[in-house]
């Protein structure tokens, strides 16, 4: 008889704990120390999570639905500040899904590759996620130019974000504000001149 497959709820705390593995071990967790934070047996982890670094996926997609619905409450609310929207849900995202190691595991997700290859693609499917919601907002079809082009600069706006946060001292809010002061003055319609 086939085993049930584990919830997503059961994954997400799977992940947590992994994720805490990777802290304690500065982002080298041996196989060991994940599969015995994950409460499976070997085998059955690497079903779910096909390298010691997938097992962050979990946590990564709920930090992306996490931000998916925050942003699509606001901007179902009418607000016609799209940026501030963006502004308001990734701060939402970020606290509800804070844990005091945090700001250690960005760094480290930024800075060791195969977490970084994780990270990135979870950020490759969180468009996905936003053009329902751009699309109803904008009035346009999902596959529309604007509509595509408005979710990947949310997802734009969130990856940068998330760098400052782990290069400096700064919380969600104060990261995120940070870089939409950046965006408002749009960099790259800049004239260049020439010397």
């Amino acid at each position: 008889m086939a085993r049930a497959r584990l919830s997503d709820e059961s994954l997400l705390e799977i992940s947590l704990r992994c994720a805490q593995s990777f802290y304690d071990h500065d982002g080298d967790a041996p196989t060991g120390a994940l599969v015995a934070a994950s409460g499976l047996s070997e085998r059955t982890f690497f079903r779910y999570f096909p390298t010691k670094e997938e097992s962050l996926r979990p946590l990564l997609n709920a930090g992306n639905l996490s931000f998916a619905n925050a942003l699509s409450l606001r901007l179902e609310q009418g607000t016609s500040d799209y940026l501030g929207a963006i502004v308001g849900g990734f701060d939402e995202t970020m606290t509800s899904t804070s844990f005091a190691w945090g700001h250690h595991l960005l760094q480290l997700i930024l800075t060791v590759p195969a977490l970084r290859r994780v990270w990135l693609e979870s950020n490759e499917d969180l468009p996905h996620l936003l053009w329902p919601t751009f699309a109803q907002s904008l009035d346009l079809p999902e596959d529309h130019d604007e509509t595509l082009m408005a979710a990947d600069e949310a997802v734009l706006l969130t990856v940068c974000a998330v760098r400052v946060m782990a290069r400096t001292e700064l919380g969600p809010r104060q990261a995120i504000e940070r870089v939409a002061v950046a965006f408002r003055t749009n960099p790259l319609l800049r004239s260049t001149r020439r010397v």
